[in-house]
């Protein structure tokens, strides 16, 4: 029964969205907004789903390699390369997307999502590949230490020292080092938030902007949409406190801005920042607070905010129209300060 569940629930998955409004016109509401009819659809397949809520460690890195190859749009590109670059305890794996062959090229670099425990290059391979499409940008995903194996400050420690080394292979790379940027989504919203920090407070070379995807900042876990979501499909209470202490290991300073970006200092000295939101994802007060303090140490900041997107939908561009537009939207503001 299980399995015929999931089947059914496939189907408005791969429907139009007004037809799955049509016919779920009483879908759940939130802050006043009601959930992308597409949206509810993934969250009910993945309700149906008969598997664990935290899944075998090896078999929850390989659903989100899988999840991003069944729902992911795909884009070609001219130019796709992998290479190694400097990591903060030896070389790490990238993957280098361009769709000109053109040299000198803005460049952003990526580090993907997964709660610091999964993600890895095949699980951000489309995001990154539309990004570099649409923006015309190179971008670099880089593939971090992941906990529990690593745990922190493996992550940010790699992040930071990935950054360097793209920057220091700017000429052989074809890239422009004074305008280069960091990005990520989810747990790499958080990490590109940190490297901005680091190279700010430490001088030498600097983010030139950051672009934040419903980034995690605050890894007390203790805002209010986290409360009000515990049982979120797509990321419940129970995963995001299993994420934080497999990360977390044993340190036991929460409030650390490498591991808390949101209790940095020095945010005056921050790049232009692109965060997006989305209104039913638990971690839509995280983004908020840290676009708020952003702005109000004067760092331009753009706040895409999706009143009733889920948490990942940049990643399931097949089934959720709103995940492209919200990749047009960052290509778009990259794209205007090229």
């Amino acid at each position: 029964m299980g399995k015929l569940t999931e089947i059914a629930r496939l189907i408005p998955v791969l429907m139009p969205a007004r037809v799955v409004a049509m016919f779920n016109p009483n879908r759940p509401v939130y802050r006043g907004a009601m959930i992308d009819p597409k949206a509810f659809a993934v969250a009910r397949l993945v309700k149906a789903m008969p598997a664990e809520v935290v899944p075998d460690l090896e078999e929850g890195r390989q659903r989100l390699r899988d999840v991003a190859a069944r729902f992911d749009m795909r884009v070609a590109l001219a130019r796709v390369e992998d290479l190694v670059l400097e990591g903060a305890d030896g070389p790490l794996n990238a993957r280098l997307f361009s769709d000109t062959r053109a040299r000198n090229r803005p460049a952003l670099v990526y580090f993907h999502g997964g709660g610091f425990v999964r993600g890895d290059l095949e699980s951000h391979h489309h995001t990154c590949a539309k990004l570099a499409k649409w923006s015309g940008y190179t971008v670099v995903s880089v593939d971090y230490r992941l906990a529990p194996e690593h745990p922190f400050p493996a992550a940010p420690e790699d992040c930071e020292a990935a950054f360097l080394s793209v920057v220091a292979q700017a000429g052989a790379l074809g890239i422009d080092p004074e305008n280069t940027g960091v990005g990520g989504d989810s747990a790499g919203g958080c990490l590109a938030a940190v490297v901005a920090q680091q190279r700010a407070a430490k001088g030498g070379p600097q983010a030139a902007f950051q672009v934040l995807i419903y980034p995690v900042v605050d890894g007390n876990l203790a805002t209010p949409s986290v409360a009000d979501m515990p049982d979120d499909a797509i990321l419940p209470t129970e995963v995001l406190d299993y994420f934080l202490s497999a990360y977390l290991g044993n340190w036991t300073d929460k409030n650390d801005p490498r591991f808390s970006p949101i209790f940095g200092t020095g945010f005056a000295a921050l790049p232009p920042a692109y965060i997006v939101t989305g209104g039913f994802d638990p971690l839509v007060d995280d983004g908020k607070a840290y676009a708020d303090k952003l702005s109000a140490a004067g760092v331009a900041v753009t706040h895409r905010f999706f009143p009733g997107q889920i948490h990942g939908f940049i990643s399931l561009t097949r089934v959720i129209p709103q995940g492209v537009e919200a990749l047009h939207g960052i290509a778009d503001w990259l794209k205007s300060r090229a």
